[in-house]
């Protein structure tokens, strides 16, 4: 049996005990420092995981036996830590999004593949049961053709939520309502409809006026197979209804809500395996929370580790995530421009 993985998490937010409360159940893993500047917060997760404390990188980045970071910090400081961990010879797990433009997010990628540590970043819903199963079949044919695909993300988030100076703001977030809480199922329609030709899209701050960035984003997308796509994503959505992605095919259709399958329909007949995790009951409960299950992230961070141990690229790499990060940027510029942009 492989040794365990030694992990320090930076940054104890939200995210962050998320991350370590994961870590900290997972037999082949093991949680050895907290890293974080608010002495109190770092203090009591390092009582809740049994480790040590950290106020900076350096103990961690000189500390041989910590294999791998998970960094949960603000986006605009995910590059310099990233890189600071990568050339200390740490295998780097990244809470998305990757950052906060592109030429600091193929730093990360570069950095990592110089150093040769394995390097990932957060897009749990890859790992999640129906976006499984719709990848297979589009492998398998049953969607035929793929001609639309949407992603929308329509939430709501409160004066409290963006109490936080981070978010909301150019320097560390890199954007709003699409970087931040759009992403994932971005990130999901460009990874099954392929790579984009061109976008148009308007960003606007329409409710949330304490911040710098956008509450609703909305582009239009042309992907260079020739199937169209629309992305929708905002804050202001009063309570919080959903976040969905639909697929459409010449021969099939699936629609995932609130990461549950609610409808499927295929030509050439009924599917067991959509059939057994087919939910619209769960698919149609309203997003009023922010809060997250965990049950992805587990299946994410579990190959991260297995990519450790194995000497491998994790499932989901930097790489990889850049393809929705220029997407993001490109739709705002887009809107800043007025403009049609050919990547």
């Amino acid at each position: 049996m492989a040794e365990r993985v030694n992990f320090a998490l930076i940054g104890c937010g939200f995210i962050g005990k998320l991350h370590g409360d994961i870590i900290s159940r997972l037999p082949e893993a093991h949680l050895a420092a907290v890293v974080d500047c608010n002495e109190e917060e770092g203090k009591a997760a390092a009582a809740r995981y049994g480790c040590s404390f950290c106020r900076d990188l350096g103990p961690v980045l000189e500390d041989p036996s910590i294999q791998a970071v998970t960094i949960c910090l603000p986006p605009g400081l995910h590059c310099e830590t990233t890189v600071a961990c990568a050339k200390a010879g740490k295998a780097v797990l990244c809470e998305k999004p990757l950052e906060i433009d592109m030429d600091r997010g193929r730093t990360m990628v570069e950095v990592c593949r110089q150093a040769k540590v394995p390097f990932g970043v957060i897009m749990q819903h890859r790992f999640d049961e129906p976006i499984i199963r719709i990848r297979e079949a589009i492998e398998q044919g049953a969607f035929g053709k793929l001609l639309w695909g949407t992603s929308r993300t329509i939430w709501y988030r409160d004066e409290k939520y963006y109490s936080s100076p981070w978010r909301g703001s150019w320097k560390y977030e890199g954007g709003g309502a699409l970087i931040n809480q759009s992403i994932h199922y971005i990130d999901l329609l460009t990874g099954i409809m392929g790579d984009v030709k061109s976008v148009s899209g308007k960003c606007r701050t329409l409710l949330h006026k304490q911040i710098e960035t956008e509450d609703i984003g909305i582009a239009n997308v042309e992907f260079a197979n020739g199937a169209l796509g629309t992305i929708e994503g905002t804050t202001v959505s009063y309570p919080g209804l959903y976040a969905e992605l639909c697929i459409f095919g010449e021969k099939g259709s699936a629609i995932v809500r609130n990461d549950y399958l609610s409808f499927y329909r295929f030509a050439d007949g009924p599917r067991p395996e959509f059939d057994a995790i087919l939910n619209p009951e769960k698919a149609n409960e309203l997003n009023l929370s922010p809060d997250v299950d965990g049950v992805s992230h587990t299946r994410q961070i579990r190959d991260f580790v297995a990519a450790v141990q194995e000497g491998r690229e994790p499932a989901v790499t930097g790489a990889q995530v850049l393809k929705s990060l220029e997407l993001i940027k490109t739709i705002y510029r887009a809107s800043e421009e007025r403009k049609e942009i050919y990547l």
